[in-house]
């Protein structure tokens, strides 16, 4: 089961990563030596870092998907209660 979940965790991240491989590679190819770092470094830090997200929040989303929620054993409330201690009640 963690190899099946693995496989797809893994392919969320390569469509995503696929993508921004290329922002960063088209980045790199059209700067000028002298400017790789600075505002461009930056700006690859944070399409890696986005990659990283997607990552966290593909593997988020498979937890919450695997896990079932009891239903409620509350009774919900016939109407809201007064919004003070001394509202009065109009029929």
């Amino acid at each position: 089961m963690a190899a099946d979940s693995a496989r797809q965790l893994a392919e969320v991240i390569r469509s995503e990563a696929d993508d921004i491989l290329q922002e960063v590679a088209q980045l790199l190819a059209e700067v000028p030596d002298e400017q790789l770092f600075g505002d461009t470094e930056f700006a690859v830090r944070d399409r890696i870092l986005r990659l990283v997200a997607t990552a966290y929040q593909a593997r988020l989303a498979q937890k919450k998907s695997a896990m079932s929620v009891p239903a409620s054993t509350v009774p919900s409330a016939d109407k809201p209660p007064p919004s003070t201690a001394t509202a009065t009640d109009n029929p």
